[in-house]
This record gives structure tokens, C-alpha cells and sequence, in this order.
């Protein structure tokens, strides 16, 4: 008995528009002729990842996005179409959604709002304004935060990576 694979792992560079992925599976028994059927089971097969019986190819039918599911389990084998016997013993597929930049940071606890005395020192701190970011802070720039000021110049600053606010 051949087999296809026993453990398989790939990445998935993807946001919220990725539907062109695509894996192709090959059992040393098809012989091109028909005679073998591949079957996809687990996390979304079916539904999310579909299987062409003949060919082995998997495609993605829905997007992924990493902000709603890291990974995928699945599970692929080759039968006998006409007995429905394994071929190989089954594969397990594991693919994982790799992130993009597609979520904005947002400021959780804002707008926010500050009093600053009259007469105060330049360089004294007015208040400290946080974001976050859904991006997988684990890959690349896509979570990185830099603090900046739009409006308001010249009387006040932003540390661009604390997001303390200065006089």
C-alpha cells in the first residue's frame, strides 16, 4: 500500500478576500484511469474545502480569515472507487491562514477627552490613548501600532509608540 502523505502543513498568506487556495493530492495507485476516488473529511470539508474525487484537487470555496479560524484539519484518503477499499491510509492536512494587514486599529476607550491648566509646561503630559489591532501581532508589521496627531499641531505631540499625549 502506497501513501499519499502522513502529515502535511501549509500556510495559507490570506485576509478576508482568500478563495484561490489550492492543493493538489496524488496517490501513487491512481493511474489516471479513473479507478481511484479521493475523499476529504474533518474542518470544513465540504463546506469550506471541497475535494474533485477524480482529480485530488482541494480547493477553498469561502474565505478565510485568520481573525476567525488560525488553522484547518483535515483529512484525505484514496479508495477503490469500485470497492470503496483504502488505497492509503488516511492523511492529515493541516492548513493554517496566514494574516494581513486588513483590520484598521481601533481606539477602544475613546473618543477621549483631557484638561490640560492653563499655563502649563511644554513637554507635560495630557493623557495616554491606547489602540489595538486584530492582526496577528506575530507576523510582520500588521499589528504594529504607531501613534501620530492629525490635528492640533503645533500645541501638542504623541509618542509614537506609547501614545502619550505632550503639550
Amino acid at each position: 500500500m502506497d501513501t499519499l502523505v502522513s502529515h502535511y502543513s501549509t500556510t495559507v498568506h490570506c485576509g478576508r478576500s482568500c478563495v484561490w487556495f489550492s492543493l493538489q493530492l496524488h496517490s501513487n495507485s491512481d493511474k489516471g484511469d479513473g479507478s481511484v476516488r479521493y475523499i476529504l473529511s474533518g474542518e470544513g470539508a465540504g463546506t469550506i474545502f471541497i475535494i474533485d474525487e477524480v482529480t485530488g484537487d482541494i480547493h477553498a470555496t469561502k474565505s478565510l480569515d485568520r481573525e476567525r479560524k488560525t488553522h484547518y484539519v483535515l483529512h484525505a484518503q484514496a479508495l477503490d472507487r469500485y470497492t470503496e477499499e483504502a488505497l492509503e491510509p488516511k492523511s492529515e492536512f493541516i492548513i493554517k491562514v496566514q494574516d494581513i494587514n486588513d483590520n484598521a486599529p481601533k481606539f477602544p476607550d475613546g473618543p477621549f477627552v483631557a484638561t490640560v491648566p492653563e499655563m502649563s509646561e511644554v513637554g507635560t503630559s495630557v493623557l495616554q490613548v491606547t489602540a489595538s489591532d486584530a492582526d496577528d501581532p506575530t507576523y510582520g508589521n500588521s499589528a504594529r501600532i504607531v501613534y501620530s496627531i492629525l490635528q492640533g499641531q503645533p500645541y501638542f505631540s504623541v509618542d509614537p509608540k506609547t501614545g502619550v499625549v505632550l503639550l
